[in-house]
């Protein structure tokens, strides 16, 4: 059953080419038939000279013989170019289907891997499927030939002799079936391993800067090899003694089917059971599925190891992914942008409460700021706009519209986001500027950059705006990075904006210009702003003072103020700290 369950995972990348897969098997099926038949040719040729038959019969099944050399040739040719080409062409879908999968998975399922564990899971099992596809080419000939071998043995030449050699072939088979199990499992937990590795690698290369800077190379180096160490070498122990069993299993057992039926082949020729053309026939019988049957078992053992490899990538796909075109989701088209949250709570693994009874109301082109100490459930009021993250209860409204009813790319069109750390492509400064709307003209580039006041930098690259900036924009500085993220958002043109700490730890001339960038970027958008420099949102419409997951004021600056309750001494003491700086 779990040897069909294979197939079918195999089967829905190559049902896309069947039309090839089913000429390549039956001219397999043709050239394995020609090449169990050489040998009975071989066998009737010796009886024939032994008969002491007319040179015209045996030179014109010597004719025969070279024909169908040369028609069994080009078949085996043909199996294998076109078989290596539907390989590829499935391991290309292999990985674009992993791929496009892996970037509709949930935001959370992401915010717990890490991301070269993730794509390490589908390269190795990208690379599996190639090779798997390609052990298959030579594998199917075989089996057919040792499949044609055993019913030439059963009809032409002695039902014993096609008893012996098909008992010793099941044995190996068996042998080999037994341990494959266990091989798939160590390699299911190798691969597990290197993940975690690779996890590390890819963690420690990103933060390259902070790696240096603390000169923890080492720590780094092995944390790796701790993996390696603990698990991966574990495994992989594991994995070469089971292989040696099997290894010492099929040497065993062949040699003896062998000496059996060679045994049994003297007895009979010697008793005239058999002509010396039939013994010569078993003989190249012999010869041609001997190395066939040794490969059948290695065969195995690497289908089983690959399919373990195949399995774990391909069990991504049991993931749960974004809720893209759900069937009766609306689309808005003109959209105001007035927002309510009503009743929300929300929590974390049905345990820890993050949000408790938020409702509020955000009018059309209004800005609200947000407040609080680190922790308090911000950004995951923010994250429940964008559906990041479900509601445990209560719902969000976007023009009285329950957003989860609002189709999710259309919804996630409307929204631009700001945040604290901006994340760059490593690529031209083009390219993350239009990343909101690939499809604007460099006219509205062109006003995009000078409305972020991107212009005062891009105009001194070499490149201007194709100049690369890097691995997660690591040319660019702080405030430059936010400028190009300003510029993406404005060329977005979303109806809502979420601005995440956008001008913390910037230098003074930096803030300045992104303040003023911000300000053009805020004009006529319904804004939510997360905020710790209080002086940076006193002209807020709304100020929603957030403590432990709950709404404890809300108002205008002036307002809180004279209330003096958490708002005020949350202000004061920054007040204090920028006098005494």
């Amino acid at each position: 059953m779990e040897f069909i369950n294979d197939l079918k995972i195999i089967w829905r990348f190559l049902s896309k080419y069947k039309r090839q897969v089913y000429a390549i098997f039956v001219v397999a099926i043709f050239a394995s038939l020609i090449e169990a038949t050489i040998p009975y040719i071989y066998g009737k040729i010796v009886d024939l000279i032994i008969a002491d038959e007319a040179m015209s019969v045996i030179f014109g099944i010597l004719f025969l013989w070279l024909i169908l050399s040369f028609v069994k040739d080009l078949g085996k040719r043909y199996v294998s170019i076109k078989g290596m080409k539907v390989g590829i062409k499935c391991m290309h879908d292999f990985v674009l289907i992993l791929n496009s999968h892996s970037l509709n998975l949930k935001l959370q399922y992401h915010k717990k891997q890490k991301s070269g564990k993730l794509s390490s899971r589908y390269i190795k099992a990208s690379d599996a499927l190639e090779s798997i596809l390609f052990e298959v080419i030579w594998f199917v000939p075989e089996v057919l030939m040792i499949l044609f071998v055993l019913i030439f043995m059963a009809l032409f030449i002695h039902w014993l002799l096609f008893l012996i050699v098909a008992i010793n072939i099941l044995i190996y088979v068996f042998i080999t079936l037994k341990y494959s199990r266990s091989i798939s499992s160590c390699i299911i937990e190798t691969q597990k391993s290197y993940e975690d590795a690779f996890g590390f690698v890819y963690d420690s290369i990103s933060n390259i800067q902070t790696v240096k800077a603390n000169s923890k190379e080492k720590y780094e180096n092995e944390k790796v090899s701790a993996v390696f160490k603990n698990k991966t070498q574990k495994y992989f122990k594991k994995f070469l003694l089971i292989l040696n069993k099997v290894e010492f299993w099929q040497s065993v057992s062949l040699p003896i089917g062998f000496f059996v039926l060679f045994i049994a082949m003297a007895v009979m020729f010697k008793n005239g059971i058999m002509t010396a053309g039939q013994f010569v026939t078993v003989v190249g019988y012999l010869g041609l599925i001997s190395a066939p049957v040794k490969n059948l078992g290695t065969r195995i053992s690497r289908f089983r190891r690959w399919m373990g490899t195949i399995k774990h990538g391909y069990s991504l796909l049991d993931e749960e992914t974004e809720p893209y075109n759900k069937k009766g989701a609306i689309k808005l088209k003109d959209i105001k942008g007035e927002m309510e949250f009503r009743k929300i709570n929300f929590c974390y693994h049905e345990t820890r409460r993050v949000l408790k009874d938020i409702s509020f109301k955000i009018n059309s082109g209004e800005v609200v700021a947000l407040v609080g100490e680190s922790g308090v459930g911000k950004s995951t009021m923010m994250d429940l706009i964008s559906r990041y993250n479900i509601p445990t209860s209560g719902k969000i409204f976007l023009d009285g519209i329950d957003i989860q009813k609002i189709d999710l790319r259309n919804l996630r069109e409307q929204i631009a986001i700001v945040p604290q750390e901006v994340s760059l492509f490593n690529d031209t400064l083009k390219s993350n500027i239009i990343y909101g709307r690939l499809n604007a003209t460099n006219e509205e580039i062109s006003e995009a950059i000078k409305a972020a006041n991107a212009d005062e930098f891009i105009n001194n690259f070499p490149d201007k705006i194709n100049q690369e900036v890097g691995e997660r924009g690591v040319k660019l500085s702080t405030g430059q990075k936010q400028r190009v993220a300003i510029a993406r958002a404005i060329l977005k043109d979303p109806k809502i904006l979420i601005l995440d700490e956008a001008t913390s730890a910037l230098d003074s001339k930096s803030e300045m210009l992104v303040q003023q960038a911000l300000k053009r970027l805020i004009a006529g958008r319904t804004t939510f702003v997360i905020a710790h420099r209080l002086s940076t949102i006193m002209h807020a419409d709304k100020i929603l003072v957030i403590d432990k997951g709950e709404i404890v004021e809300e108002g205008k600056h002036k307002d809180l103020i004279k209330n003096k309750k958490l708002y005020y001494k949350l202000f004061s003491l920054q007040s204090l700290g920028e006098s005494d700086g």
